[in-house]
């Protein structure tokens, strides 16, 4: 009979372990990397990434003037802001049969949304409109965030009258001010260089921040950031992975020039005769006595920069073609833009022909970029509702109101060239019976982009 063996390893016994309890309320570990343990405020370089460290903090905005890779941050700015900023009440219009109090709680939220709609139409009379504002903030895809001062005051006149409101919202340059956290990256501020007070910045260790003449409290501050890390408000540039190809384009543009102004026209050579190797001439352009190869290719040089010239007899003129006809620089080039647009927009169809494509693909590369210019609008809209609509409705309403019926800032959410199959397909619905009166609203407003329409009553 065999015998068994037996298993070497035991089975390890099971540990009763005490459970780690941590109050769910508040932080613990450190954000900072270089200030982990101590319990200090904290003000950030100024540089928000190695290539500005390198090359200098400028090197994004001298990117931006290739005119690939600037055209690409235009084109997503325009397509971002091709829309007006709506104002929408935090609750939807109730329809005419519901309850009373429902219909008092849709007032407080559309008198929130007109004293928001009010100040952004009295900004727009003034140098600083919003939309000038947020063209202006989204050179946070490039810089990596952007950072502007709102000033106010007490209105006036008109319907906002005693009201305090914004006066001017100004994006403010990077050099101006950084950035100041707490341990755990919670952001406590600005040190800002101030006019007639002080242009102390400070890096590093931060004692006394409520005590610095100059610093900025958030409540003045709107700051757009994209992909920041571990809260850091700098964020990052979008540019910074372009920075490869645009770096080899510009290494290779002086190399293209020299040869098209070498080449353009072919090089010309010239093979004087050998009975007169030996023979000193007067130069035609300097008149000093020279050797006659030294005057002929003086002579040369003159016929090169689009002049005339004269040879001795049974001088032989040769003119030397380059091989290529210069197709490899741009094909270079391309592949260097193709990769900086895909980069930052996602997608090289967005502004580059393709060479190899199917109307399936410019489809597919069109919804890339909707998500993108998607994408941004909710930051912005976010950015308008929570950093200006928020405050101003509470300075004037009060906390309680504020909290509940601050309004939504809106962007149309809907790709114009969609607009003729939505539109067919929100009439094919509606002759169906298939959407409610209810369903109006959201429809016109996220699908249509256009106007709500009043809700009516279905009841008799």
């Amino acid at each position: 009979m065999k015998k068994r063996s037996l298993p070497t390893t035991g089975v390890p016994p099971v540990r009763d372990l005490a459970p780690v309890v941590t109050d769910i309320a508040g932080s613990y570990i450190g954000s900072s990397a270089q200030y982990g343990f101590i319990q200090v405020d904290r003000a950030l370089p100024q540089t928000i990434d190695d290539a500005e460290r390198d090359f200098g903090d400028d090197i994004y905005d001298r990117m931006a003037n290739d005119a690939v890779l600037g055209g690409a941050e235009a084109y997503l700015k325009v397509l971002v802001l091709s829309v007006d900023l709506n104002v929408s009440p935090a609750i939807e219009e109730p329809r005419p049969h519901e309850a009373r109090a429902r219909h008092a709680e849709f007032a407080k939220a559309k008198q929130a949304a007109d004293f928001c709609r009010a100040f952004l139409d009295r900004l727009a009379q003034t140098d600083r409109p919003i939309r000038k504002v947020l063209w202006e903030m989204l050179d946070a895809v490039r810089k990596g965030h952007r950072l502007a001062e709102i000033d106010a005051e007490v209105a006036s006149d008109g319907i906002l009258k005693g009201k305090l409101v914004p006066k001017s919202i100004r994006p403010k340059p990077r050099h101006n001010y950084a950035f100041v956290l707490d341990e755990y990256n919670s952001f406590r501020g600005v040190i800002a260089v101030v006019p007639g007070v002080s242009i102390a910045l400070r890096n590093g260790i931060v004692y006394g921040l409520e005590e610095i003449p100059n610093a900025i409290a958030p409540s003045k501050l709107m700051v757009l950031t994209f992909g920041g890390k571990d809260g850091d408000p700098r964020g990052q540039s979008w540019f910074r992975r372009a920075y490869d190809p645009w770096y080899r384009k510009q290494i290779v543009k002086p190399e293209s020039v020299k040869t098209a102004v070498q080449f353009g026209g072919g090089m010309i050579t010239a093979i004087a005769p050998e009975d007169i190797n030996q023979v000193n001439v007067q130069d035609p352009i300097t008149g000093k006595t020279v050797h006659i190869q030294a005057a002929i290719q003086s002579i040369l040089q003159q016929l090169s920069n689009g002049g005339t010239a004269t040879f001795p007899g049974g001088t032989k003129l040769e003119v030397h073609r380059p091989d290529s006809d210069g197709s490899y620089f741009e094909d270079f080039f391309d592949r260097c833009d193709r990769e900086m647009v895909t980069t930052f927009l996602l997608s090289g169809r967005a502004m580059l022909e393709a060479r190899h494509g199917s109307k399936a693909d410019s489809g597919a590369s069109q919804d890339v970029i909707d998500d993108l210019v998607q994408f941004v609008r909710h930051e912005i809209c976010e950015l308008i509702q929570l950093r200006l609509f928020r405050p101003f409705v509470e300075i004037n309403f009060g906390t309680d109101f504020a909290e509940r019926y601050t309004p939504k800032a809106t962007m149309l959410k809907m790709s114009r060239p969609d607009f003729a199959a939505n539109a067919t397909a929100v009439a094919a619905l509606t002759t169906a019976g298939y959407l409610d009166p209810s369903q109006l609203p959201d429809s016109d407003r996220e699908i249509l982009g256009l106007p709500e329409r009043p809700v009516l009553s279905t009841e008799c």
